[in-house]
């Protein structure tokens, strides 16, 4: 004999399937109830949101949001413009700081030149009271002394040749 298998099915054998399927799919009352009273319970307050959103006091505010967005775009491309300007300004401050700091080291080389000009004309002032000095006592001595009268002149146009050459003015 052939052995017999039990198969286990949690579907009880019934005569009439479609009737089964009915009866099995119908949910309990209450549990109905509670999914009404839940959809009703999520739905006022979707409903009431909604007419609260379309409201004329949150319209006035959704533009008066963009009007704040916009206004703020506006003062963002000012600010950038703005930074921008500084930088170019900063940029031109940095090269005349330069030209500054070059414009007093050819200052001070000047200075010093021209320091060490005041000191040769000095030096070159005390000559020519020197060489007057000398062209006077020159002159004393030739008036004195007539014999030595050309030895005299040549002296003294040697010494106005000197004069005029150190007052020349220095390059």
């Amino acid at each position: 004999m052939a052995p017999t298998f039990y198969h286990y099915s949690p579907v009880p054998m019934v005569d009439n399937l479609e009737e089964f399927i009915l009866t099995r799919r119908k949910l309990p009352l209450w549990l109905g109830l509670l999914l009404l009273l839940v959809a009703a319970g999520l739905l006022a307050p979707l409903i009431y949101f909604a007419v609260r959103a379309n409201s004329e006091a949150c319209l006035d505010g959704l533009r008066a949001q963009t009007e704040c967005q916009e206004g703020n775009q506006h003062l963002q491309r000012q600010l950038h413009q703005a930074q921008e300007v500084l930088h170019e300004k900063e940029a031109e401050a940095a090269t005349c700081n330069q030209t500054v700091v070059t414009l007093r080291d050819s200052l001070k080389k000047e200075q010093a030149q021209v320091a060490e000009f005041q000191g040769e004309l000095k030096i070159l002032n005390q000559k020519l009271k020197d060489a007057l000095a000398e062209v006077e006592r020159l002159r004393r001595q030739s008036e004195t002394s007539p014999k030595n009268n050309a030895s005299s002149c040549s002296s003294f146009l040697f010494v106005v040749v000197a004069v005029l050459v150190l007052n020349a003015p220095l390059p």
